[in-house]
């Protein structure tokens, strides 16, 4: 597994108690990789100051609900931005999940297939980092325009968005 992905990943889904209690480890964990650079590092000590203004995990929780379940730009969802509310979406999720399928990993049924943390999880499970830098290059144009709408809005996960897109 290549952690780097499996770390975003998790910084980008909803907070959970394990993330809370493990937030420090991160970075040393994304250092000992080396896939990431020292900006990109950075970036990450940037979100992790933002989730450090949280007094505890339920307030960033909240944060994270404001944040997700009411925007509608700034959502985590790749298809979204591509295809909007196109017909055409329904296929691409179901190309995307049956994909998952193939690489031997079972997608949540509670979350659409292309929602940025399950694709992460699926980059993470790849063989090498070339097949994952690949399967990033083929979303790059949709980290590009999430990376724009992010930075417009001044949103607090904008730094982890613009290194998937540096990556």
């Amino acid at each position: 597994m290549i952690q780097t992905y499996n770390i975003l990943s998790l910084l980008l889904d909803y907070p959970t108690a394990e993330l809370w209690d493990s937030r420090s480890e991160a970075v040393p964990a994304l250092q000992a990789e080396g896939i990431l650079s020292r900006e990109a590092l950075g970036r990450v000590r940037t979100f992790l100051d933002y989730v450090a203004s949280f007094a505890d995990l339920r307030s960033w929780q909240a944060a994270y609900s404001d944040l997700f379940d009411t925007a509608s730009k700034t959502n985590l969802y790749l298809f979204d931005m591509v295809y909007g509310a196109s017909r055409d979406r329904g296929r691409a999720m179901v190309d995307l999940k049956e994909e998952y399928l193939r690489a031997g990993l079972m997608p949540a049924e509670d979350e659409l297939p292309d929602y940025l943390p399950m694709y992460l999880q699926y980059v993470a499970n790849m063989d090498s980092r070339a097949e994952a830098r690949a399967a990033i290059d083929d979303i790059r144009g949709v980290l590009m325009k999430m990376d724009e709408r992010y930075s417009k809005e001044q949103h607090p996960y904008e730094p982890l968005i613009a290194l998937l897109k540096e990556s």
